[in-house]
């Protein structure tokens, strides 16, 4: 049997030939459908076996059968893969959705920051305790919410934690200062979550005010 791509080489008539004789069609009724003579349709009979080989006429439609039908079954993987991912990507932005309605919702100040230490996330806990409208924390440094005395060693320590991620309790640091946008300083617990998502390091961190425990 030929191979599958050799059937690309027939030309547009030559295929029409194939067609109707694979619906049944003599080379009559071929002639009479194409307006071209019976001769005619032997001329591209003898086309047909040059390029496909000397195959009997049932041989050659059924080649042009399989090969349409596997052209056919390819379409649908494709389109059904096509498909899967375009699922997975849905249940991913649900799961995402349902995650960020959690952080949404929690009682304590929760922040997402990556691992240059900037803010990708901030819940409605986060903008109340530090006095920002929604949305302002998107993309600031986290040493924003430390106190400018000490941004230099806040920095340092995040670093050192983004390079070997730990799991820290809520009373790590008996007084962490915070700084709310009107400039007010206030006594705060954090802790620190890091996980994986794909290349990129998320640290969640949690925070509640020093009068809360």
């Amino acid at each position: 049997m030929m191979p599958d791509t050799e059937l690309t080489e027939l030309s547009p008539r030559e295929k029409q030939i194939l067609k109707y004789a694979a619906e049944g069609l003599i080379d009559t009724a071929i002639a009479h459908n194409l307006g071209i003579s019976e001769a005619t349709v032997g001329t591209y009979w003898g086309r047909v076996r040059a390029k496909l080989g000397a195959h009997s006429r049932t041989e050659l439609v059924a080649i042009m059968m399989r090969t349409t039908h596997e052209a056919a079954i390819e379409s649908l993987k494709r389109e059904n893969a096509h498909l899967v991912e375009a699922l997975h990507a849905e249940a991913k932005s649900a799961e995402n959705s349902q995650f960020y309605a959690l952080l949404e919702e929690a009682a304590d100040a929760l922040l997402l920051v990556n691992g240059t230490g900037m803010i990708s996330f901030s819940n409605r806990s986060a903008h109340e305790l530090f006095g920002y409208s929604e949305g302002e924390l998107a993309g600031q440094s986290l040493s924003l919410l430390v106190p400018e005395r000490y941004r230099e060693e806040h920095i340092r320590h995040m670093k050192e934690y983004v390079d070997q991620p730990e799991r820290h309790r809520m009373n790590d640091h008996q007084f962490t200062p915070g700084l709310r946008k009107d400039g007010t300083e206030f006594g705060i617990r954090a802790m620190l979550s890091a996980s994986k998502r794909g290349d990129d390091l998320v640290v969640l961190c949690a925070i509640r005010t020093a009068e809360d425990d």
